[in-house]
Formats: C-alpha cells, sequence, structure tokens
C-alpha cells in the first residue's frame, strides 16, 4: 500500500466509514456499497457528474483517462481532486458528499435503464437461452438443406421428364 492511500484514508476518515476494493491497478473506495472515489497513481478521483463537475473545471483538475484496448483515449466520470481540498475537511466533506450523491445519481440511472428479467438465476438463464438458440439454429440448418435438397430433386426430376417428353415428341 502506498503512502498516497494511507494519507488518503486518514483524510477521508472525516466522511464517515468508507471501504477500500483493489481495482485497475488502484482502488476503488466506497461509502457503504456505492463507489465514489478511487485512487489510482497516487491521485484521488472523485465521482463526477452536472451538479459538480464546474467546481473542478474551475480548480483546473482534469478527469481520468486511460488507454483503451483500441488505441483510443478513454475518459470516465471521475476528476482528480484538488490538493486543497483534501486538505481541509469542511471542503472534503463538501466534495464528497456531492460526488456520493452523483454515484448515486449514476447508479439509479442504471437501475432504471436496465430492464428486470425474470427471478431465473442468471447461470440457467443463460445456459437454456444459449442452448435454446443454438437448437433453433440447428433446427433452421436442418430444415434449408432439406428444402434445398427437395429443390433440386425436383429440379432433376423435371428436367428429366422434360428430357424424355422431348425424345418422344422427336422420335
Amino acid at each position: 500500500m502506498s503512502s498516497f492511500l494511507t494519507h488518503v484514508q486518514d483524510r477521508l476518515k472525516v466522511c464517515g466509514p468508507l471501504s477500500y476494493k483493489n481495482m485497475f491497478g488502484g482502488f476503488g473506495i466506497y461509502s457503504g456499497s456505492q463507489i465514489f472515489a478511487m485512487v489510482i497513481k497516487d491521485r484521488l478521483y472523485f465521482r463526477v457528474g452536472e451538479s459538480n463537475q464546474a467546481e473542478y473545471e474551475s480548480s483546473g483538475m482534469t478527469p481520468f483517462t486511460y488507454t483503451g484496448k483500441d488505441g483510443k483515449m478513454v475518459r470516465v466520470s471521475y476528476w482528480e481532486v484538488p490538493e486543497e481540498v483534501l486538505e481541509d475537511d469542511e471542503d472534503l466533506i463538501f466534495w464528497f458528499r456531492k460526488s456520493l450523491a452523483e454515484a448515486n445519481k449514476a447508479s439509479s440511472l442504471k437501475k432504471r435503464t436496465i430492464p428486470k428479467k425474470k427471478s431465473i438465476p442468471k447461470k440457467k438463464a443463460t445456459k437454456s437461452k444459449v442452448s435454446s438458440s443454438k437448437r433453433s439454429i440447428t433446427k433452421k440448418k436442418a430444415a434449408r438443406k432439406k428444402s434445398v435438397k427437395r429443390l433440386v430433386k425436383k429440379t432433376s426430376v423435371k428436367r428429366k421428364v422434360a428430357a424424355k417428353k422431348k425424345k418422344v415428341r422427336s422420335r
């Protein structure tokens, strides 16, 4: 554990009971079950949204970014916390509350946009959907093959009949 993370843990004690979990080569910081901040490469980032982004911009702070698999820069909704905020208890509590509110708002929006599934365990639902879809695809392919064989057979029979008729007429 880095000395910066230890410093952040000491400073964030004024915000109440928090938990820290390893993630993305850094640490996620949770209030209850809600992640609202992270420490990556000795920098503290808080969750930012419409209500508090202007404060970060006016302080000259930038969002956390990383390079994605395709080589493009990915920007997330976590912005670096100014050093002076981290050192002042009142400011830290104020920024913490706004960050937690934004994290809660973002998570409630996700819950509303994701349609609820039936109360079937995910593993069973996934297996049955996958296997039933595979079965239906296999059945469709088999049906196509049969219909193609029938068409080929009918076409070849028609050609043979037509050829026989031609021979009979030409004699």
